[in-house]
């Protein structure tokens, strides 16, 4: 099969670099490649149109947006779902490395109204923190802050959501502070907010966290990193197959790095919706040749 890299060329200035890196690995690897770079005139979705009657490994080069742009893409082809992390967050990698083996596995998929995604989908101020450009995408903060410096800002000015929650059959109409989906594990930038999630299971898991002072919801969000939160008081965790999240005014949701807005959030798993393919040995390579470190074309892969 063929390898079909997709590049980000807006805001990255070093994709004629990651060009030629890619060339090298490949090459020593033996694949049969190609690399593809949207830009004002070729959309990552028209990169990907040409491959909808074949079977590929589309393979975006970038964070979980960039996964969940190739992800709605290619649903209902025969094409395979890779990634090769080089974004802000990188969360859908961290859960693959974790949980799956090597080579094509099944995976869910989340349906959201008329749209998809793989890792978590989140509402309230989570989604504010990760719908700020000014933390996400900050050249002067490092990745790895990101969302935790995000957090503080966020919460001084914060008023919960009044939300309706639909799920298994009972409907909870409360403010939330914020509502997290999980089909996997991180989000954050390596927050472990879903720490049972598995993305083969066909559940997903819901975190409804209710108004609480500033104090307090500061340390649940952060007692997220570790996935200790399941253990705070106004946190609850239902899992369930499908659940509707409604308001009676827009707002703003984050699905797996990608704003979307509605009033009405309708969610079901999608079981084994799309196949995915855990190549760490590419990973491995891929992180090698960006950190100017030596990796042998024998290794195991």
């Amino acid at each position: 099969m063929k390898y079909v890299y997709v590049l980000n060329s807006f805001g990255n200035n070093k994709v004629k670099d990651l060009s030629q890196k890619l060339d090298v690995i490949s090459n020593r690897l033996d694949l049969d490649y190609e690399i593809s770079i949207n830009n004002s005139l070729v959309s990552t979705e028209d990169i990907i149109d040409k491959y909808k009657d074949s079977r590929n490994v589309i393979v975006p080069v970038g964070g979980d947006g960039m996964i969940n742009r190739v992800l709605n893409r290619i649903m209902g082809t025969n094409n395979i779902l890779g990634f090769l992390p080089y974004g802000t967050g990188n969360d859908f990698a961290r859960t693959i490395k974790e949980t799956l083996e090597e080579g094509v596995n099944e995976v869910n998929v989340v349906r959201i109204n008329e749209k998809y995604f793989i890792n978590v989908a989140c509402f309230g101020v989570d989604a504010e923190i990760a719908n700020d450009d000014r933390f996400v995408h900050s050249k002067i903060i490092p990745k790895k802050l990101r969302y935790k410096v995000g957090v503080p800002s966020h919460f001084l000015n914060y008023k919960p959501e009044e939300l309706k929650v639909k799920v298994n059959g009972e409907e909870i109409n409360k403010e939330f502070t914020t509502v997290v989906v999980c089909n996997a594990k991180y989000y954050g930038g390596g927050f472990k907010v879903g720490p049972n999630s598995i993305v083969n299971d066909s559940k997903i898991e819901v975190y409804l966290v209710e108004q609480m002072k500033m104090l307090d919801m500061v340390g649940t969000i952060l007692s997220m990193k570790k996935g200790k939160h399941e253990e705070k008081d106004g946190v609850r965790k239902i899992t369930t197959d499908s659940l509707i999240i409604s308001s009676e005014n827009t707002i703003d949701s984050n699905i797996d790095g990608e704003k979307y807005s509605n009033t009405n959030f309708d969610m079901s798993v999608i079981p084994n919706g799309i196949e995915v393919l855990n190549n760490q040995y590419l990973i491995e390579c891929f992180e090698d040749i960006n950190k100017k470190r030596i990796f042998r074309k024998n290794k195991k892969r």
